[in-house]
């Protein structure tokens, strides 16, 4: 190693210290502030407040080291060219809008045009490239601006919607910062710009794992997976194999590193569309919701996830340093069928049980629930334009609870609740349906001390996915919060 790349390490080391020092008193200071986790939700696998602090530290730290080695007076610092594809301001710029939907909350489709609009800035501004993706398309080279655009925001998201347990999102970007790093060490001419900020990206990133292991202090929240996850992808576009590789092999590579997280937002649409729920809703069926099904603990469940983005990263750093080719592409694939297969995910292509106990095709499926989905969005704008009303009666909680009871029986009946209650305390405040055939009762906690308690038919284990969003969109109705709310 030469003596120019040991500078890199500096940069790993001090990004490692300022990020790992700062976060319990970022910690304290987003507690002095009054935020809070109150986001009820089915979703959920942790206890208790947690801070969503960690993403804002991470961009602090290693923004303040990556630029210090750019624009200083170091021999890196000469490296000026590379800051006309400096993707940092769009990772900033991103980070920035996950920050803001920590803070205030923002709907989806607002943080997809800001997303655009940050991508679209490193892309026709700055001038981020793709050279393998311009190279393989050859006469369509005109399209690769746009192409490279989309792969942005789609890992943005992609990172976002992986970011379920406890170090789960944090490692698997670690990894691939370390990909990136290890390609530029590797390299005969490295590009210490390029290794420098992936350098400093993987330093950060592991001292925010210091506190974000499981149980975690502190989560990395909106601002930090929209960070890491437009950083990550605009860095592993511009590594360069040791040895020249046909372009297919090039593009591979952030493909390849990227794996997991992309098939977990690929299935997750196409499950989203099959089921008849809009693309940008929550549910519980990720890869990580699936292995804690299926028995794994939390720790178990994010060691396996890492050594499978591992085992991707590791496909990319052959094809990078010239062993691996096509039989690391074939392999990849392979892979990925064999994961969705293992977790289950073919069933989607099955005739399922419908929440009657009938048997109904996925189309006909597709359509209760997006009935179902439907009536409940025209119940919630019906009671919102009754609020008024609400706020001038003696309890305005009880009020809307009461006018909300009756619409909803029939549709918890038909997603397998025949009855359900409002308590508070040990006073039930509203009874409805009839709960006498009940399995069991699923009990969730709502604002003002209150708790709904719901009559389930079946174990909970066997609640279908389509029920879960449902019963998703029903507590968030009861409890009186936007689905783009915290």
């Amino acid at each position: 190693m030469s003596a120019e790349t040991w500078v890199l390490w500096i940069a790993a080391i001090v990004a490692f210290v300022l990020v790992a020092v700062a976060m319990p008193w970022a910690i304290r200071g987003w507690r002095a502030l009054g935020r809070s986790d109150r986001e009820i939700s089915l979703r959920k696998v942790h206890q208790g407040e947690i801070a969503r602090v960690g993403g804002f530290v991470m961009m602090v730290g290693i923004g303040a080291v990556a630029f210090r080695g750019l624009v200083g007076t170091s021999e890196l610092s000469l490296v000026h060219e590379w800051l006309s594809r400096n993707p940092l301001s769009g990772a900033l710029l991103c980070g920035l809008v996950g920050l803001y939907d920590d803070l205030v909350g923002a709907r989806a489709r607002v943080k997809l045009a800001l997303q655009l609009f940050a991508a679209g800035v490193a892309v026709f501004a700055v001038g981020l490239r793709w050279p393998a993706m311009a190279e393989l398309l050859g006469p369509l080279a005109a399209l690769e601006p746009v192409i490279t655009l989309g792969f942005l925001v789609a890992s943005v998201n992609a990172i976002n919607l992986s970011d379920g347990l406890d170090g789960l999102a944090g490692g698997n970007t670690a990894i691939g910062f370390a990909v990136v790093l290890a390609a530029t060490l590797l390299h005969p001419q490295p590009d210490l710009a390029l290794g420098w900020v992936s350098a400093a990206a993987l330093g950060g990133v592991l001292g925010f794992l210091v506190h974000n292991r499981h149980p975690a202090r502190v989560f990395m929240g909106d601002a930090g997976s929209y960070f890491l996850g437009f950083l990550l992808p605009a860095l592993l576009l511009q590594i360069a194999p040791v040895p020249e590789r046909v372009a297919i092999i090039d593009v591979s590579l952030p493909l390849l590193v990227l794996a997991l997280p992309l098939l977990d937002m690929g299935l997750s649409i196409a499950r989203r569309a099959a089921r008849g729920q809009p693309i940008f809703a929550p549910d519980s069926d990720h890869i990580h919701h699936r292995l804690l099904a299926r028995g794994f603990t939390h720790g178990r469940g994010v060691a396996v996830l890492w050594l499978t983005t591992g085992m991707f990263a590791g496909l990319a750093l052959l094809n990078v340093i010239g062993v691996g080719g096509w039989w690391t592409l074939t392999g990849a694939g392979a892979g990925l069928l064999v994961v969705a297969g293992l977790l289950g995910y073919h069933e989607l292509l099955r005739h399922l049980p419908a929440f009657t106990g009938d048997r109904l095709v996925l189309r006909d499926r597709r359509r209760a629930v997006v009935e179902l989905l439907a009536d409940l969005d025209r119940l919630a704008e019906e009671t919102r334009r009754k609020g008024h009303d609400f706020k001038d009666t003696e309890d305005p909680a009880l009020a809307r609870w009461l006018s909300l009871a009756p619409a909803l029986t029939p549709i918890l009946g038909r997603i397998g609740v025949p009855g359900f209650e409002l308590r508070r305390g040990t006073a039930t405040a509203v009874k409805c349906g009839d709960d006498s055939q009940a399995w069991g009762f699923l009990s969730l906690p709502l604002p003002q001390g209150a708790e709904l308690r719901l009559a389930l038919v079946a174990r909970l284990p066997e609640l279908q996915p389509e029920q879960l969003v449902l019963l998703e969109r029903v507590v968030v109705l009861l409890a009186d919060q936007s689905p783009s709310r915290r």
